[in-house]
Protein backbone atom coordinates (compact mmCIF):
# COMPACT_ATOMS: atom_id res chain seq x y z
CA UNK A 1 0.00 0.00 0.00
CA UNK A 2 1.48 3.39 -1.20
CA UNK A 3 1.41 6.30 1.33
CA UNK A 4 -0.25 9.29 1.57
CA UNK A 5 0.98 11.94 -1.74
CA UNK A 6 0.68 15.14 -1.10
CA UNK A 7 0.95 17.65 -3.91
CA UNK A 8 3.80 20.61 -3.45
CA UNK A 9 0.57 23.12 -2.99
CA UNK A 10 -0.41 20.92 -0.09
CA UNK A 11 -2.98 18.89 -1.47
CA UNK A 12 -3.33 14.46 -0.50
CA UNK A 13 -4.67 12.31 -2.13
CA UNK A 14 -5.96 8.97 -0.72
CA UNK A 15 -3.48 5.88 0.27
CA UNK A 16 -5.13 3.53 -2.41
CA UNK A 17 -2.82 1.12 -3.73
CA UNK A 18 -2.11 1.80 -7.58
CA UNK A 19 -3.44 -1.81 -8.19
CA UNK A 20 -3.02 -2.97 -12.17
CA UNK A 21 -0.70 0.28 -13.38
CA UNK A 22 1.80 -0.27 -15.80
CA UNK A 23 4.61 2.24 -16.31
CA UNK A 24 5.62 2.52 -19.71
CA UNK A 25 9.14 4.51 -20.31
CA UNK A 26 9.99 6.35 -23.35
CA UNK A 27 12.81 8.22 -24.61
CA UNK A 28 11.64 11.01 -25.76
CA UNK A 29 13.58 11.44 -28.91
CA UNK A 30 13.04 7.38 -30.52
CA UNK A 31 12.22 8.72 -34.04
CA UNK A 32 9.64 5.17 -33.77
CA UNK A 33 8.19 6.44 -30.70
CA UNK A 34 5.21 7.16 -32.08
CA UNK A 35 4.36 3.63 -34.06
CA UNK A 36 5.86 1.88 -30.92
CA UNK A 37 2.86 3.39 -28.80
CA UNK A 38 0.55 2.95 -30.88
CA UNK A 39 1.62 -1.24 -31.53
CA UNK A 40 1.89 -0.64 -27.65
CA UNK A 41 -1.49 0.30 -26.80
CA UNK A 42 -3.32 -1.79 -29.31
CA UNK A 43 -1.63 -5.01 -27.44
CA UNK A 44 -1.94 -3.66 -23.64
CA UNK A 45 -5.58 -2.19 -24.13
CA UNK A 46 -5.52 -0.21 -21.57
CA UNK A 47 -8.72 1.75 -20.42
CA UNK A 48 -7.25 4.82 -18.44
CA UNK A 49 -4.11 6.44 -19.80
CA UNK A 50 -2.09 8.53 -17.75
CA UNK A 51 0.58 10.60 -20.21
CA UNK A 52 3.68 12.65 -18.90
CA UNK A 53 2.26 16.31 -20.28
CA UNK A 54 1.02 19.25 -17.95
CA UNK A 55 -2.40 21.24 -19.07
CA UNK A 56 -0.35 24.46 -19.31
CA UNK A 57 2.20 22.44 -21.68
CA UNK A 58 -0.13 20.86 -23.71
CA UNK A 59 -2.41 24.13 -24.18
CA UNK A 60 0.60 26.25 -24.79
CA UNK A 61 1.80 23.66 -27.56
CA UNK A 62 -1.48 23.44 -29.29
CA UNK A 63 -1.91 27.89 -29.50
CA UNK A 64 1.56 27.89 -30.54
CA UNK A 65 3.69 25.03 -32.00
CA UNK A 66 3.15 25.82 -35.53
CA UNK A 67 3.98 29.75 -35.01
CA UNK A 68 7.22 28.79 -32.75
CA UNK A 69 8.13 26.28 -35.72
CA UNK A 70 7.89 28.96 -38.60
CA UNK A 71 9.93 31.16 -36.46
CA UNK A 72 12.56 28.51 -36.20
CA UNK A 73 13.05 27.47 -38.83
CA UNK A 74 13.38 31.45 -40.24
CA UNK A 75 15.97 31.55 -38.28
CA UNK A 76 17.60 28.52 -39.31
CA UNK A 77 18.02 29.63 -42.78
CA UNK A 78 19.16 32.94 -41.74
CA UNK A 79 21.62 31.40 -40.00
CA UNK A 80 22.50 28.20 -42.49
CA UNK A 81 23.34 31.29 -44.87
CA UNK A 82 25.45 33.07 -42.66
CA UNK A 83 27.72 30.05 -42.10
CA UNK A 84 27.40 28.58 -45.45
CA UNK A 85 25.57 25.51 -44.26
CA UNK A 86 23.10 23.83 -46.33
CA UNK A 87 19.37 24.18 -44.67
CA UNK A 88 18.93 20.20 -45.27
CA UNK A 89 22.15 19.90 -43.71
CA UNK A 90 21.21 21.99 -40.95
CA UNK A 91 18.00 20.73 -40.29
CA UNK A 92 19.23 17.25 -39.24
CA UNK A 93 21.46 18.22 -36.41
CA UNK A 94 20.99 16.58 -33.45
CA UNK A 95 20.49 19.86 -31.45
CA UNK A 96 17.86 21.24 -34.38
CA UNK A 97 15.82 18.31 -34.46
CA UNK A 98 15.93 18.28 -30.41
CA UNK A 99 14.27 21.63 -30.56
CA UNK A 100 11.63 20.85 -33.02
CA UNK A 101 10.63 18.05 -31.12
CA UNK A 102 10.58 19.37 -28.05
CA UNK A 103 7.69 22.46 -29.67
CA UNK A 104 5.51 19.85 -30.83
CA UNK A 105 2.80 17.65 -28.96
CA UNK A 106 4.97 14.69 -27.51
CA UNK A 107 4.58 11.13 -29.73
CA UNK A 108 3.72 10.15 -26.39
CA UNK A 109 0.47 12.43 -25.98
CA UNK A 110 -0.13 12.29 -29.88
CA UNK A 111 -0.59 8.04 -30.37
CA UNK A 112 -2.70 8.16 -27.35
CA UNK A 113 -5.14 10.67 -27.90
CA UNK A 114 -5.68 8.90 -31.41
CA UNK A 115 -5.83 5.48 -29.31
CA UNK A 116 -8.05 7.28 -26.63
CA UNK A 117 -10.47 8.72 -29.39
CA UNK A 118 -11.03 5.45 -31.75
CA UNK A 119 -11.30 3.19 -28.21
CA UNK A 120 -13.21 5.40 -25.96
CA UNK A 121 -10.33 5.25 -23.24
CA UNK A 122 -10.02 7.80 -20.96
CA UNK A 123 -6.63 10.07 -21.29
CA UNK A 124 -5.39 12.53 -19.11
CA UNK A 125 -2.26 14.44 -18.85
CA UNK A 126 -0.23 14.05 -15.24
CA UNK A 127 2.43 16.66 -15.00
CA UNK A 128 3.83 19.94 -13.09
CA UNK A 129 1.93 22.83 -14.58
CA UNK A 130 4.58 25.52 -12.95
CA UNK A 131 7.03 23.11 -13.81
CA UNK A 132 6.25 23.60 -17.61
CA UNK A 133 5.52 27.43 -17.51
CA UNK A 134 9.25 27.76 -16.34
CA UNK A 135 10.94 25.96 -18.92
CA UNK A 136 8.75 26.71 -21.58
CA UNK A 137 9.81 30.83 -20.54
CA UNK A 138 13.33 29.65 -21.78
CA UNK A 139 11.85 28.78 -25.36
CA UNK A 140 12.27 32.42 -26.89
CA UNK A 141 15.93 32.31 -26.52
CA UNK A 142 15.78 28.45 -27.51
CA UNK A 143 14.76 29.23 -30.89
CA UNK A 144 16.84 32.24 -30.81
CA UNK A 145 19.16 32.74 -34.16
CA UNK A 146 21.96 33.08 -31.76
CA UNK A 147 21.23 30.00 -30.14
CA UNK A 148 21.25 28.12 -33.37
CA UNK A 149 24.57 29.73 -34.58
CA UNK A 150 26.08 28.49 -31.24
CA UNK A 151 24.04 24.96 -31.62
CA UNK A 152 25.23 24.26 -35.51
CA UNK A 153 28.90 25.07 -34.30
CA UNK A 154 28.93 21.98 -32.49
CA UNK A 155 29.42 18.20 -32.96
CA UNK A 156 25.99 16.63 -34.12
CA UNK A 157 25.98 13.56 -32.91
CA UNK A 158 24.06 11.04 -30.40
CA UNK A 159 24.31 7.75 -29.03
CA UNK A 160 21.84 5.85 -30.36
CA UNK A 161 18.29 5.01 -29.25
CA UNK A 162 19.12 1.48 -28.92
CA UNK A 163 21.79 2.59 -25.96
CA UNK A 164 19.61 4.64 -24.26
CA UNK A 165 17.24 2.24 -24.04
CA UNK A 166 19.67 -0.39 -22.74
CA UNK A 167 20.79 2.58 -19.75
CA UNK A 168 17.42 2.72 -18.96
CA UNK A 169 16.89 -0.85 -18.64
CA UNK A 170 19.38 -1.24 -15.86
CA UNK A 171 18.71 2.49 -13.92
CA UNK A 172 14.83 1.03 -14.11
CA UNK A 173 16.24 -2.47 -12.78
CA UNK A 174 18.41 -1.10 -10.09
CA UNK A 175 21.28 -2.91 -12.04
CA UNK A 176 24.76 -0.51 -11.97
CA UNK A 177 24.58 3.26 -13.26
CA UNK A 178 26.61 6.13 -14.23
CA UNK A 179 27.49 8.63 -11.36
CA UNK A 180 24.40 10.53 -10.64
CA UNK A 181 24.70 14.08 -11.82
CA UNK A 182 22.28 16.29 -9.65
CA UNK A 183 20.56 18.86 -11.24
CA UNK A 184 20.55 22.68 -10.17
CA UNK A 185 17.02 22.69 -9.44
CA UNK A 186 16.54 19.47 -7.55
CA UNK A 187 14.23 20.93 -5.14
CA UNK A 188 12.13 22.11 -8.26
CA UNK A 189 12.34 18.73 -9.78
CA UNK A 190 11.47 16.88 -6.19
CA UNK A 191 8.04 19.06 -6.60
CA UNK A 192 7.58 18.48 -10.29
CA UNK A 193 7.95 14.33 -9.27
CA UNK A 194 5.29 14.90 -6.30
CA UNK A 195 2.91 16.73 -8.35
CA UNK A 196 3.00 13.75 -10.85
CA UNK A 197 2.27 10.82 -8.51
CA UNK A 198 -0.44 13.12 -6.95
CA UNK A 199 -2.44 13.53 -10.29
CA UNK A 200 -2.06 9.83 -11.20
CA UNK A 201 -3.29 9.01 -8.02
CA UNK A 202 -5.79 10.98 -8.57
CA UNK A 203 -6.73 9.82 -11.90
CA UNK A 204 -6.58 6.93 -10.25
CA UNK A 205 -9.68 7.27 -7.85
CA UNK A 206 -11.43 9.70 -10.58
CA UNK A 207 -11.27 6.79 -13.36
CA UNK A 208 -11.78 3.49 -11.22
CA UNK A 209 -9.61 1.96 -14.29
CA UNK A 210 -9.15 -2.13 -15.49
CA UNK A 211 -6.76 -1.27 -16.78
CA UNK A 212 -4.80 1.84 -16.02
CA UNK A 213 -1.22 2.42 -18.00
CA UNK A 214 1.09 5.55 -17.39
CA UNK A 215 2.89 6.22 -20.18
CA UNK A 216 6.48 9.06 -19.70
CA UNK A 217 10.27 9.32 -19.86
CA UNK A 218 11.92 6.24 -18.33
CA UNK A 219 13.74 8.96 -15.70
CA UNK A 220 10.58 8.61 -14.09
CA UNK A 221 10.56 5.12 -13.44
CA UNK A 222 13.85 4.77 -12.01
CA UNK A 223 14.77 4.08 -8.71
CA UNK A 224 17.97 4.92 -6.43
CA UNK A 225 18.56 8.86 -7.54
CA UNK A 226 18.01 11.42 -4.28
CA UNK A 227 15.15 12.65 -6.19
CA UNK A 228 12.55 10.07 -5.26
CA UNK A 229 10.59 9.61 -8.65
CA UNK A 230 6.98 8.69 -9.76
CA UNK A 231 7.36 5.28 -9.44
CA UNK A 232 9.19 5.06 -5.90
CA UNK A 233 6.82 7.48 -4.29
CA UNK A 234 4.14 5.73 -5.87
CA UNK A 235 5.47 2.20 -4.36
CA UNK A 236 6.09 0.62 -8.25
CA UNK A 237 8.00 -2.37 -8.54
CA UNK A 238 9.93 -3.22 -11.70
CA UNK A 239 8.09 -5.74 -12.68
CA UNK A 240 5.01 -3.20 -13.01
CA UNK A 241 7.83 -1.10 -15.30
CA UNK A 242 7.92 -1.63 -19.15
CA UNK A 243 10.36 -0.22 -21.47
CA UNK A 244 8.87 0.69 -24.96
CA UNK A 245 10.99 -1.01 -27.32
CA UNK A 246 10.46 -4.04 -25.09
CA UNK A 247 8.87 -6.03 -22.96
CA UNK A 248 8.57 -6.14 -18.80
CA UNK A 249 11.92 -5.01 -16.98
CA UNK A 250 12.72 -7.97 -15.37
CA UNK A 251 15.85 -8.55 -13.18
CA UNK A 252 17.51 -12.03 -12.68
CA UNK A 253 21.30 -12.13 -11.35
CA UNK A 254 21.80 -8.26 -12.33
CA UNK A 255 21.01 -8.91 -16.03
CA UNK A 256 17.91 -7.58 -18.11
CA UNK A 257 16.57 -9.31 -20.52
CA UNK A 258 13.44 -8.94 -22.42
CA UNK A 259 10.33 -11.16 -21.37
Amino acid sequence: MSDRINSPDGRRSSSRSPAGLILLGTVHSDPKGFSRTSTFLEQHRPDLILVEISAFALKFRKEHSSELRKIFLENLRTISRKLKIEFSRASKHVQITAILRQIRIPFEYSASAAYAKRTGADLIGVDYSDFSRRWIETWQGMISAENIELLLELESGAPPVSSLYAHAAERISGGPSRPETQPADAPRWQEREKQMAHEITCGLERFNPVRPLYIGGWWHLSCGTSIKTVRELLGIGASSCRLLDRGPIMKTRGIEHNQ
